[in-house]
């Protein structure tokens, strides 16, 4: 995920369109197995919020309503 490092750390804004080696890297990831891998040292290092943007852009979306470390995605599982 070196690839995405830029794109997903603090500060929070901007928010900026990943490249297209990033969201290889996120077409190729195991995003739940990533998820359980992020810690609260992670997640002081990464936003969260931009690790969504970054996912969303790239056309792997979270599910709404899972979570990923301890960050709960926005909206519900229907």
């Amino acid at each position: 995920m070196s690839n995405c490092q830029d794109y997903v750390m603090f500060p929070a804004d901007p928010k900026i369109d990943p490249s297209p080696a990033c969201c290889g890297a996120v077409q190729r990831a195991n995003m739940p197995c990533v998820c359980s891998k992020v810690t609260p040292e992670v997640e002081q290092l990464i936003c969260m919020d931009k690790v969504v943007f970054v996912v969303n852009f790239c056309k792997k979306p979270f599910q709404p309503g899972s979570n990923c470390g301890s960050y709960h995605v926005p909206g519900s599982l229907a």
